[in-house]
């Protein structure tokens, strides 16, 4: 019989079930397993909704009257965000289900309501900028959650979709971090959910601090499972407690981290998982991917949630050859006008389409320092590693091959049968004086002199081997670095 885990951390935390409710909850930290018991813990008073009912509704509900005159006409309302309660309301609606963002419900009280110029039955055809009117529900979701504390929101009537609302009785689909549900009376029981213990396993799970709105009180932060099925977000009694057991969950995730990579390495062995972790991909439009980020030996692998099978490792959602990716910024980039700036890398990847851009945030100043170092020194090993990359070009109307090494140069070369045939250039790298390119299909390099100037018809867009060629020199670059 294997012995009881031994406990690593145990204390008194709250649990929010609701934006506006919270429950204590006895926390205890094992080796491999956070978990929370909500048992015969006092649950703390919630604030009352405020009083009253308007035409029937429930006491936290707001149902004012609609003006027939904005009815199909597009409107614009500023909503200054609480810090409790969000925007205050629900909904419905999305391209799944063939309807657009709905205004289900909106809470008395809260920042919507405040406004007296938004109504059950409002269509959301924008915020901040942004368009829902072909966004999924999900997508909407994320959109109106990472806005910031001022949101405009574009609107426009619909009389009968509020109709609609009214008669189904039906409850809208709330968003936890903006739309109360009505408050617990109380006496009321815990739902079954909330009851039960839960537990996050800690191999692989994220944990984070970074919430939204930002957390004022620096006393949040959100564990989530590996296969993003399962989460908490859990308050602590002060700044320095939070701490505490955020770094007490991200040593154990770290811990299992060689576990974790050897559970990779068998279910494909000539994998060799350099580093693992959570990171935020960040858009300019859009809503923020948590992603998996493996980093190995040649590429970095972008994954949903961590994979539990050869054939999920073997399909990332992302890869990036490390050979034709280079870091361009690491924390505030210039022409950024992303948040949390301060904790975020930049990646430009070279692709048979162009030039991809890729913006990431961490959750700290360490991962960033870590991921920082390791994606440099992991795109000066793949191409020590690689050393020798080949492409069919034109040169001068002939078809042949351009071959680039690390330690060779360029050599263009024409061959039978898999075989070198025939060398009709080579030049070493410390010759090459310029390179460019059209961005389209022309390369351009330049190796001192007017008869050494070659243009290449690499017959796609150059930027992999332009991304390759520079991959190369930064490497002998570092050579000479360590040799100095």
């Amino acid at each position: 019989m294997a012995a009881a885990m031994k406990e690593q951390k145990t204390g008194l935390l709250e649990l929010r079930v609701t934006v506006d409710r919270w429950i204590r909850v006895l926390a205890t930290l094992t080796e491999d397993t956070l978990t929370v018991n909500p048992g015969e813990v006092p649950e703390e008073p919630t604030k009352p909704s405020p009083a009253g009912a308007i035409n029937g509704d429930p006491p936290n509900l707001s149902s004012s009257p609609v003006p027939e005159t904005i009815t199909n006409v597009k409107r614009t309302v500023r909503v200054t965000k609480q810090d409790v309660g969000g925007l205050g309301i629900s909904i419905k609606g999305g391209r799944e289900n063939k309807m657009p963002i709905l205004i289900s419900k909106i809470f008395k009280g809260l920042a919507a309501d405040q406004t007296e110029a938004l109504y059950v039955g409002d269509a959301i055809l924008s915020v901040n900028g942004y368009d829902l009117r072909e966004a999924t529900h999900d997508e909407a979701v994320q959109a109106l959650k990472k806005t910031g504390k001022e949101v405009i929101l574009e609107v426009k009537y619909i009389k009968e979709m509020s109709a609609f609302f009214k008669s189904s009785g039906s409850p809208g689909a709330a968003l936890p971090w903006d739309s109360p549900p009505s408050t617990p009376q109380r006496g009321t029981e815990l739902s079954p959910e909330v009851k039960e213990p839960r537990s996050i396993p800690l191999k692989m799970c994220q944990v984070s601090r970074k919430q939204c709105p930002p957390d004022t009180e620096n006393r949040y932060f959100e564990v989530i499972s590996s296969n993003r099925k399962n989460s908490v977000f859990l308050r602590a009694r002060d700044p320095a407690m939070a701490q505490s057991w955020y770094n007490g969950i991200q040593a154990g995730a770290a811990n299992l981290l060689p576990r974790v990579k050897e559970e990779m390495k068998s279910m494909q062995p000539g994998m060799e998982v350099k580093h693992l972790g959570w990171i935020t991909e960040q858009v300019a439009h859009g809503p923020e991917r948590p992603v998996l980020a493996v980093l190995t030996d040649k590429d970095l692998l972008l994954y949903p949630s961590l994979p539990e099978s050869k054939e999920s490792l073997s399909s990332p959602t992302k890869s990036h050859p490390l050979i034709t990716t280079r870091l361009v910024h690491s924390g505030p980039g210039k022409s950024s006008p992303l948040l949390d700036s301060e904790l975020s890398f930049g990646l430009r990847s070279g692709t048979k389409q162009g030039v991809e851009t890729h913006v990431f945030r961490v959750d700290s100043a360490k991962e960033l320092s870590t991921w920082t170092h390791l994606l440099v020194e992991g795109c000066h090993n793949a191409a020590e590693l690689i050393k020798e990359v080949t492409t069919a070009c034109s040169w001068n109307g002939k078809e042949c091959t351009l071959g680039v090494h690390i330690d060779d140069g360029f050599t263009l070369f024409t061959e039978e049968m898999g075989v070198r045939k025939s060398i009709l250039l080579q030049q070493p790298f410390e010759r090459l004086r310029m390179s460019s390119d059209d961005g389209v299909r022309m390369m351009f390099l330049d190796f001192g002199g007017p008869e050494a100037e070659i243009q290449l018809d690499l017959h796609c867009c150059p930027k992999t081997i332009v991304f390759i060629i520079h991959s190369f020199l930064s490497a002998k670059v570092k050579r000479l670095g360590l040799l100095a």
